[in-house]
């Protein structure tokens, strides 16, 4: 049986069969054709799994992740670390702190310790000298647009018929501020 004949047998697409063979549920044994080896699926074991495919499955509507001996071995898991660090902490008189546990008023939790650090690094990103457009020599096409308010295609114009000095650095433009003045002193 070829692949097309095989597909409507089982009742799927051919690429459907496909990824059954992909996977392994379905054997092929290939044949020398005129132009290309041909797939061919045996009879008996295309039945064997069109009765697999046709067998309903049930799934449960709700997955538990844990089962009861599961739930009942971290319970009492909790517990036992609970009363090691009560023990700990009567000997030593620091507090111990129990994973996922909340600290009580005045301590510091982890949650609050990574709060604090994420702060501090985006607070580093902000005290970065920036510096003004207004105090900058070279100027990029958005920023000569921001300070002009003329468009990116008029500067663009300007550019290439060389009203208005400029250099490309990497990809983008680069206007010095001093030809910028220059270039809009002569429009007006």
């Amino acid at each position: 049986m070829n692949k097309q004949e095989a597909a409507d047998f089982l009742g799927v697409s051919v690429r459907a069969l496909e990824r059954y063979v992909q996977q392994g549920r379905i054997s092929v044994k290939y044949e020398k054709g005129k132009t290309r080896p041909t797939a061919n699926f045996e009879q008996a074991e295309l039945e064997a799994f069109r009765e697999e495919l046709n067998q309903p499955t049930v799934k449960p509507a709700f997955e538990s992740r844990q089962t009861a001996t599961d739930e009942t071995r971290q319970i009492s898991s909790e517990s036992e670390y609970r009363q090691i660090a009560t023990e700990q902490q009567q000997e030593t008189g620091i507090a111990v702190q129990t994973p996922g546990e909340i600290t009580e008023f005045g301590g510091i939790a982890t949650v609050d310790k990574l709060a604090s650090i994420i702060e501090g690094l985006l607070s580093q990103d902000n005290n970065q000298s920036k510096v003004a457009i207004s105090d900058k020599l070279l100027l990029t096409m958005a920023e000569a647009q921001a300070l002009t308010g003329l468009s990116r295609e008029f500067l663009k114009d300007a550019i290439a018929s060389g009203e208005l000095k400029a250099k490309l650095i990497g990809k983008g433009w680069r206007i010095k501020r001093s030809d910028l003045n220059e270039y809009i002193d002569k429009l007006f």
